[in-house]
């Protein structure tokens, strides 16, 4: 309730410093600089919250891991991320790299090169995650050796003192050899399974980390007449975005409370930070220059390839053959797809605003 208050709070302020705003010359930007950081506190509350509200009721029995509540959330937030890269990454992209002020191998020796970019990312993705893939299997694999040696060496052992083997209390004591060879085997699976999902999360988070920053410099270059606007599609934007990020995380399991301080301060904080250095080089800032362009254009569609990767083939393809997902009904997979598709087209109205 207090942090609802807070943000109407600001509302107001923003809208009342608006007001009192006069801009004397329409071609000049803006000099005052107060709502710019009033909206960038706004921004960080919202995306705050998103990050936190699956968090806080991750323990709630509607949205445990394999609930349609959690699952309809968590692709809501895919096509929210998909909508992300393929709109307010790629498309913006592709325009920075055939502007008039782009460097002339983009603009006229390959006007095209946008695509190429784009696949260099997601080459990028694959890549990495194939050698990622490769050393926790090649390292699940000698455990499993190693684990299987030890069973049986200790077979008789296993009967008389179940402790040596390592037996947790929802094991069963009375547990053949190769039962238990079967359990290990298992266990290590999902630790890989688990460890593939860290990565994946971690290549996603990275990406967004650079479509922040990049939002958050726009920010605090744009002119203060059109803040307000600019503002309210960025709430929603970081909000449901953050919830997705969430999501993504939570399925990761991490059990260690710094991942998700960690996790909170990265998102929360790197669309503030690009705005605060946008705020810093507004009066000296040159976005005509070609070098600055290509560069932006390049690294932007880079990450735009990245996220689309790891949104359609590491998340949304894995959430769509996962045990969870083929033992549903045909009704609930209906549910979750419509709020994938609800994800897309809330983004896509978002970005009408910005």
């Amino acid at each position: 309730m207090q942090l609802s208050h807070l943000i109407l709070a600001l509302l107001f302020l923003v809208l009342r410093a608006q007001g009192a705003i006069e801009v004397k010359e329409t071609h000049q930007v803006g000099k005052n600089i107060t709502v710019i950081i009033l909206g960038v506190a706004i921004i960080f509350l919202f995306s705050f919250t998103g990050t936190v509200l699956p968090i806080l009721l991750k323990k709630k029995k509607y949205l445990k891991i394999d609930t349609v509540s959690f699952g309809s959330l968590k692709i809501f937030g895919v096509g929210i991320i998909v909508g992300v890269a393929f709109i307010h990454m790629l498309i913006p992209g592709d325009q920075l790299l055939t502007s008039e002020n782009s460097p002339h191998f983009f603009r006229e020796e390959h006007p095209h090169f946008c695509g190429a970019l784009v696949i260099i990312g997601v080459t990028f993705a694959h890549l990495i995650q194939v050698l990622t893939s490769h050393i926790l299997q090649t390292k699940n694999i000698k455990k499993k050796t190693t684990k299987s040696v030890s069973i049986s060496n200790n077979v008789e052992e296993m009967t008389e003192i179940p402790s040596a083997l390592d037996i947790t209390e929802s094991k069963p004591k009375n547990m053949s050899a190769n039962e238990m060879i079967f359990l290990e085997v298992r266990e290590f699976d999902d630790e890989v399974d688990k460890r593939e999902k860290q990565f994946v999360f971690y290549l996603v988070e990275l990406s967004v980390v650079i479509h922040s920053i990049l939002i958050g410099f726009a920010f605090g270059l744009t002119s203060v007449d059109k803040i307000i606007p600019l503002t309210f599609a960025l709430l929603f934007h970081q909000f449901f975005e953050g919830m997705a990020i969430s999501t993504i995380f939570l399925e990761a399991k991490f059990t260690r409370i710094k991942p998700y301080l960690v996790m909170i301060a990265i998102y929360t904080l790197t669309l503030p930070l690009g705005a605060f250095i946008g705020i810093i080089v507004r009066e000296s800032f040159n976005d005509d220059d070609p070098i600055a362009v290509g560069f932006q254009g390049s690294i932007v569609t880079i990450a735009a390839g990245i996220l689309i990767y790891d949104s359609l083939a590491n998340i949304l393809a894995h959430h769509t053959n996962s045990k969870i997902w083929n033992t549903m009904s045909i009704g609930k997979k209906a549910v979750q797809m419509f709020c994938f598709y609800l994800g897309l087209f809330v983004i896509s109205l978002i970005n009408t605003f910005i």
